[in-house]
């Protein structure tokens, strides 16, 4: 597709009296990148830059504190005093030398924030418990000014700094959507009860912001149109909220979703639909004037395009996706849509790190965090380099050192590239591995990567004289290792999803991890009766919590049976034995075990040229199994080493 199709895209749109390039806006979202006093870092500046480069239209920076105990994270940004002004600075002509528009996003926590970050108990509009059990101390009237005054006094640090709007969080469970819900707000006095009262807090934080930034400072929000709760905040409220926001000054409202306990919508995984949220955007924009825009798995610019020639919203928030590929704008506008490389919504580096407080990665674009460290420049020694292993670690570092470069072969044993990426993509809800896939196809074309589809032997492997070879080889199923097995109609997770072998109508998966949950998925929407057997006590343990959530969800809804604790140790032709709290059951009436318990490595070739006079490297499943996050990771970083 021609760049040119993309015609709202790239259309100018104006933010009160911003003009913003085009109308792809960078959301804010965490990084970790801060101080653990909440200064600016070379590190953050890098990040943003790039992003800014790569065509981002407006970028807003992530969740910053405007008060020292308001974190919910360690190393959140902070706006609480006037002494950090000047790293904001700093990160505000970086950006605007890099081509685009800067705001900042300014928040508190509520009784989200942790006491042992802040040293005190959290506050909130009631005593509700928060997720992690702590219960917030209930904010007097005092207090509740005291916070008016720290937004506002936060928002003039921005305008001083040079940013060129801000934006007032309103979403996600915190201070203030903790207010505006029915839900965490039981207060009796002018600042609960009726939605009236519950919307006076974030009016006041407008207003007196307002006051201070002077009229012609853009003020936008981040808005809840619907946490997803019983009892909580939802659309039909969130239109009246949006109509007293614009009446009251603002100049435009970026529409996310979810709470604190529903919370996987607004960082939604890859079973829910891309593009999700504009039916609520378009409601909102139905009742105001201001520019709307709005999140949730845009993850595409022709999505994007559609979105906007629909007129359900006036711009895109695009968050993870410019994570994945700082460039997507820039490929968009190009008509490189192919270049462009997908965000698999897998929620690992990002969402997972943050609740694990730990800094941002990201599974496909292991630059991310050091952009400043990581440059992919040519070596001045062409060498020639052999890979053996066409899956995610070896197509990166194929990727990189073709880059840099040198002259790479490529053997894949499989008719096509990309290793269990095209097993995890089977699954529903798993169709960006696909497009993960394509990209990696497409770049191999384009970097005149040498791939051969046969599966690599010695002879032939150092007849080529390689300089440098890579062994990427993964791992193959486990095949129930521990487990009696004497019946013929055992099959394996992966043969399933991959339709080489045909599922019965009633089946067992051994096996209650990632890989045996989507296998379930797969044929639960196949009209299967699917019963699962799982040795620990959760399913979809070793899934990020977000997507777990999701796929449980549907799976419970689908009719799948589960049975926990249950270590299978017998699998015969009609039943299968197990133990279960010290006791030994069977399970009968089924037509098919499935096997899905876990990975092991495929190190025999490896283990045969570890010993050869050629440098050769192991990445990858092929060193132990784990996630492709792990694997993309090791392929880059080898491609920049050797």
């Amino acid at each position: 597709m021609n760049g040119k199709a993309f015609k709202h895209l790239f259309t100018p749109i104006r933010i009160g009296k911003m003009e913003v390039k085009n109308r792809i806006f960078m959301p804010p979202m965490y990084t970790g990148y801060a101080t653990i006093t909440g200064e600016v870092t070379d590190r953050l500046i890098a990040y943003y830059v790039t992003r800014a480069i790569g065509g981002a239209g407006l970028i807003t920076v992530e969740f910053t504190c405007v008060s020292r105990s308001c974190k919910s994270y360690e190393y959140m940004t902070g706006l609480y005093h006037d002494a950090m002004i000047p790293g904001y600075k700093r990160l505000v002509d970086s950006v605007h030398e890099a081509g685009a528009r800067i705001a900042i996003q300014l928040s508190h926590a509520g009784r989200r924030a942790r006491s042992k970050i802040t040293g005190e108990v959290p506050v909130a509009p009631s005593p509700i418990p928060s997720l992690n059990g702590e219960v917030p101390r209930e904010l007097t009237a005092d207090e509740i000014q005291t916070l008016i005054e720290d937004f506002s006094n936060a928002a003039l640090r921005a305008k001083t700094a040079g940013f060129d709007a801000i934006m007032i969080h309103m979403a996600h469970g915190y201070l203030i959507n903790q207010f505006l819900s029915p839900q965490s707000n039981k207060r009796q006095d002018r600042y609960g009860g009726d939605l009236e009262g519950r919307s006076r807090f974030a009016l006041e934080i407008l207003l007196k912001t307002r006051q201070k930034a002077g009229k012609d400072f853009p003020i936008t929000c981040r808005f809840c149109g619907d946490d997803y709760l019983p009892g909580g905040f939802d659309l039909k409220q969130s239109k009246v909220l949006a109509k007293k926001l614009e009446e009251n000054g603002i100049d435009a409202i970026d529409v996310s979703v979810g709470g604190p306990e529903s919370l996987y919508w607004a960082p939604a995984p890859s079973y829910m639909a891309p593009g999700y949220l504009s039916h609520l955007s378009r409601a909102i924009k139905e009742v105001v004037k201001v520019p709307v825009g709005v999140a949730g798995r845009i993850n595409d610019p022709v999505l994007a395009e559609k979105i906007l020639e629909e007129r359900k919203a006036d711009f895109v928030s695009i968050g993870r996706p410019l994570i994945a590929d700082p460039e997507f704008p820039r490929k968009a506008a190009e008509g490189k849509l192919e270049e462009i490389r997908p965000c698999t919504a897998c929620n690992l580096g990002c969402t997972d790190r943050m609740v694990r407080q730990l800094d941002i990665s990201c599974q496909v674009n292991p630059m991310v965090g050091r952009e400043s460290d990581c440059k992919v420049e040519p070596d001045p020694k062409r060498k020639r380099v052999l890979i053996i292993g066409g899956g995610p670690a070896g197509l990166e570092a194929a990727r990189v050192a073709s880059l840099r470069g040198h002259e790479v072969c490529l053997y894949e044993k499989e008719r096509r590239l990309g290793g269990q990426l095209n097993i995890a993509a089977k699954a529903p809800g798993n169709i960006e591995y696909e497009k993960l896939v394509r990209y990696y196809e497409y770049q191999m074309k384009k970097l005149e990567v040498e791939v051969i589809h046969k599966e690599g032997r010695q002879e032939e492997i150092l007849k080529s004289r390689p300089e440098v070879i890579i062994f990427a080889t993964g791992g193959r199923p486990n095949t129930g290792r521990g487990i009696r097995i004497s019946s013929g109609s055992v099959v394996l997770a992966w043969d399933i999803l991959r339709e080489e072998k045909l599922a019965g109508e009633n089946v067992v998966i051994v096996g209650g991890g990632q890989v045996g949950c989507e296998t379930a998925h797969f044929l639960l929407e196949k009209g299967k009766q699917v019963t699962i057997l799982e040795m620990t006590e959760n399913l979809g343990a070793d899934m990020v919590e977000v997507g777990r959530r999701v796929l449980l969800d549907q799976l419970l809804r689908s009719g799948l049976a589960a049975i926990k604790q249950a270590v299978v140790k017998e699998i015969g032709e009609s039943e299968i034995v197990f133990e279960r709290g010290g006791l030994k059951e069977k399970l009968k009436g089924f037509d098919q075990a499935i096997l899905a318990v876990g990975t092991v490595s495929d190190r025999a070739l490896w283990d045969e040229f570890k010993t050869s006079d050629v440098p050769a490297f192991c990445i990858g499943d092929c060193v132990s199994p784990r996630r492709a996050i792990e694997a993309i990771r090791e392929g880059f970083d080898l491609g920049l080493e050797i």
